[in-house]
Formats: structure tokens, C-alpha cells, sequence
């Protein structure tokens, strides 16, 4: 089979792409004939570079590489590939979308408000609509990865830069409730969920640095949780993928408070492959390492 990696890409998650990309190429080397495809031309000019693969392997992060773009390119193409279709992506990538079918199904999820780019000039809460839910708040953009342009502001005169920082990255901005507690994350890998991970970040977010760097943060897997929560908070994990219409692999976020209720944060389409990666942690718990994972999303995406 000839399998194409994909990677790079021009978001600000270029970087864990490179890593991504490169994690995925150690995995299959040996058994597949792999193209590195490094996204960086115009790729919607010259699909010949990936017309000759029986599969791409998608390893970009954020933009349009998890946005939905670069999968209505491939669906145009007639080009088989790894992850989620279109659509889904689409909807996983807006924070505020995914927050609201979640609602609508069901499954928990802070509080939020939502603001429009025309909103942020100046914003204050005395003179726009008021969160219905007590500081602090979580400031970030609604469609963006890796916790850039996030925030957690914990008194009104932050709001502003908070809003700003976050406007850099997009045109619509959620201020979000925030719960205090512990960083929950579910693997989905075809339609089975993996065993529960628990973050536990150095920082007191989990931010870049605490996901990239060796050492920034502990994991837990299986987390040390109540059998009925970790069943609730897998269900939920399948539902919201289920609902959203992703395929072969994702990571549903939660935060997990004191009284063991979990809230919904974003569903990633693309979740990282990297040494620090979370669903290669939890695979692992389930008896795959990072090359029998990998062998797996090439093997599910090859019987579509």
C-alpha cells in the first residue's frame, strides 16, 4: 500500500505537525511505501502529489488541515484519507457549534457566551451582555487548537487583553465558565472508547508548554475514578463523536469537578501523535503501542 503522510500545514500548530508527521513515518516504516508530503505550496493547485496514494495519512493540526478544507479536497479528489470527513471537522473545529449539539444531546458543558469580532472593541461587561455564571472566566478563541489565545481571567479589568489576546487567533471568542477540577480526555478509536486519561499539568492550565514539553505534566491511565463516572464520562465521549459524524480516531476533553460531574470541552479530529501525545497514552493502556495504533487508523480507514 502506498500511504502518504501529510503534515506541516500553515496553523499555529505547525510545529506538532512536524512532530506528528514524522512519529506517524517511524510507525509504518517497513511495512507501507510512505510519501512525505510537507504542506508548504499550494497543495489545491497540484493534487497530483497525493493522487497515486491508496491513502493519506492527515497529520496536520488546526487550520485548515482540521477545519474541514483539506477534507472537501480530498473528497473532491476522490482521495482516500485518515480521520474524520468534512463536516465534522468543520463542527469539532468551532467550540461554540460542538458546545451546543452537546447541550442538545444532552451531555454537560460549561457555561458560555459567545462574541462576534465587531463586539471586542472596548468590550465591558457593563455594557454588553453579562455571563450568567461567576469569575473566573475562560477567554479563547472558538476555533483554535493548543490552547492558543486561551485565557483564565479571575477579575473583571483582565476581560479586555484576555478578549484581545483571543481575537487575535479568530473572529468569535467564547467566555466560558470555568471548572475547577481535573483535565479528563477520552480516545476514540473507531467507534470503541479508550481507557480514561488524567492530566495533571505542572502550570494551572493545561497549556502549550504543559502538552509539549517533557516532563510539564503527569498522566494517569487508566484515571483513578469511580467505575460509573468513567462509564459516564466514555458514553458521553462516544455520543458527541457519534452525533458529530467523526470516523476512526478522536479525543473528547472534559473537566471533571469535585462532585465527579464532567463538562464537555471540544472534541479534536485530529488529535497529536507526539511523545507527549495523549491518545498514543491511552492506546498504550490498551495494549497498543504508538506502531499498532497507527497500523490501526490505516487499517479502519482503508475498509471505507
Amino acid at each position: 500500500m502506498n500511504i502518504s503522510i501529510l503534515y506541516g500545514g500553515f496553523s499555529t500548530e505547525h510545529k506538532v505537525s512536524i512532530q506528528t508527521g514524522l512519529a506517524i513515518a517511524e510507525a509504518l516504516k517497513g511495512n507501507y511505501n510512505l510519501d512525505m508530503v510537507l504542506l508548504e505550496q499550494d497543495l489545491y493547485q497540484n493534487p497530483q502529489l497525493l493522487l497515486d496514494s491508496d491513502l493519506v495519512f492527515n497529520s496536520l493540526h488546526g487550520g485548515e488541515g482540521e477545519d474541514g478544507t483539506i477534507q472537501a479536497f480530498f473528497d473532491l479528489h476522490n482521495i482516500p484519507y485518515t480521520g474524520s470527513g468534512s463536516k465534522a471537522c468543520k463542527i469539532a473545529m468551532d467550540k461554540n457549534i460542538t458546545k451546543l449539539i452537546a447541550k442538545s444531546v444532552g451531555i454537560p458543558t460549561p457555561n458560555w457566551i459567545l462574541l462576534k469580532r465587531d463586539q471586542f472593541k472596548g468590550f465591558s461587561l457593563e455594557k454588553n451582555m453579562a455571563p450568567k455564571f461567576d469569575f473566573p472566566y475562560v477567554i479563547k478563541p472558538s476555533c483554535e487548537g493548543s490552547t492558543f489565545g486561551l485565557s483564565i481571567v479571575k477579575e473583571e479589568p483582565g476581560i479586555e487583553d484576555a478578549v484581545s489576546l483571543a481575537a487575535e487567533f479568530g473572529n468569535e471568542t467564547l467566555i466560558e465558565e470555568f471548572i475547577p477540577g481535573r483535565e479528563i480526555t477520552v480516545g476514540i478509536l473507531g467507534n470503541k472508547p479508550l481507557p480514561v486519561v488524567e492530566i495533571i499539568p505542572r502550570n494551572e492550565l493545561y497549556d502549550y508548554e504543559c502538552k509539549y514539553t517533557d516532563g510539564m505534566s503527569e498522566y494517569v491511565v487508566p484515571a483513578d475514578l469511580p467505575d460509573s463516572v468513567t462509564r459516564g464520562i466514555s458514553e458521553d465521549a462516544l455520543k458527541i463523536y457519534k452525533t458529530i459524524g467523526c470516523r476512526h480516531y478522536a479525543r473528547i476533553d472534559f473537566r471533571l469537578n469535585e462532585k465527579m460531574e464532567h463538562f464537555l470541552l471540544e472534541v479534536n479530529t485530529l488529535p497529536g501523535m507526539t511523545s507527549t501525545s495523549l491518545l498514543p497514552k491511552a492506546a498504550k493502556a490498551a495494549g497498543l503501542d504508538l506502531n499498532s495504533l497507527v497500523d490501526t487508523i490505516v487499517k479502519i480507514a482503508s475498509m471505507e
